[in-house]
């Protein structure tokens, strides 16, 4: 009955969502807005940044309850998708610098409220480094973990008494995988992988050294060990290593948080890695609260 009536308002939302190809510096983009010829002066703009190699489509389960809220746009990055790839690596600053010229084409002004799931949450962090001054606020949605560090790795494997040197051959064979894994995808694919692993590899020093600005942010963490059984390893308790890793991202996803004075930490033990997928209430009422705490901080500016 549930999905029955996620389905219906999914199909509503397509009826009254324009998507279409605008063209950027010579790139088709496939975007998807809606509410755009209503939206007020000031008004912030909810704008989302998709996963490694995934189009836009996967927010299709919250667009309408976002939507009731404030207008919206969706986009595949050059590459992805529908969209047609371009000259530039999908680094932060050029994934940011692309997410503006789009908005200037929309004609859309700052504020914008940026959600980011898995690399798109690095992205939008990456955004709030380099342009803080046009957010209104943050959701980050189980995102690429920015404040890990490579010693963290060996936390995740409390308890489960293995050597630091097959720690280590573990990882190395992981990284492995997923050089293997980006050999096979498309080019866009490989080159969003690249940027991901160079920055982990760096362990995100650029990242760290830049402020947050003083706006509602809100981290929302999948809880659901959901890997089917035949994928699991053998070497190891692989849901052990789940709950540590858990356990440990709070403790530093909390510090980041507590850094500004409107944030906010949600944990869902219903839903995995596509937390607004799994669990889209979840994302929707954080976006309604960012809207409203953001508000409530441009009243007090203004008194």
């Amino acid at each position: 009955m549930r999905y029955t009536i996620l389905l219906c308002l999914m199909i509503s939302t397509q009826a009254w969502a324009q998507k279409r190809f605008i063209t950027i510096e010579d790139t088709t983009v496939w975007i998807n807005t809606i509410g755009l010829e209503k939206r007020k002066p000031g008004q912030p703009l909810i704008v989302f940044e998709s996963g490694h190699a995934v189009s836009m489509g996967n927010w299709d389960r919250v667009l309408n309850g976002v939507a009731n809220l404030a207008p919206l746009i969706t986009y595949d990055r050059p590459g992805i998708g529908k969209s047609e790839p371009d000259q530039e690596m999908p680094t932060m600053k050029n994934v940011a610098d692309k997410l503006l010229k789009i908005l200037k084409h929309l004609k859309q002004q700052p504020p914008y409220v940026l959600v980011g799931h898995s690399l798109g949450g690095l992205y939008v962090r990456g955004f709030a480094m380099y342009y803080p001054k046009k957010l209104a606020g943050l959701v980050i949605v189980d995102p690429a973990d920015f404040t890990e560090k490579l010693v963290h790795h060996y936390d995740y494997y409390e308890g489960l008494g293995l050597s630091k040197a097959k720690i280590d051959s573990i990882q190395l064979s992981i990284r492995q995988k997923r050089v293997a894994r980006g050999k096979k995808a498309s080019k866009s694919s490989r080159e969003e992988l690249q940027v991901l692993m160079a920055v982990r590899a760096g362990e995100f020093k650029e990242i760290g050294a830049s402020k947050l600005p003083n706006i509602p942010v809100h981290m929302l963490m999948s809880g659901k060990f959901d890997m089917p059984r035949r994928y699991r390893s053998k070497e190891y308790d692989q849901e052990a290593y789940f709950r540590n890793k858990v356990r440990h991202r709070m403790a530093r996803w909390t510090n980041v948080i507590q850094s500004v004075d409107k944030g906010m930490l949600f944990y869902s033990g219903d839903a995995g890695h596509y937390i607004h997928w799994d669990d889209p209430e979840l994302l929707i009422s954080s976006i309604r609260i960012v809207l409203k705490d953001y508000a409530l901080l441009q009243k007090k500016k203004k008194k």
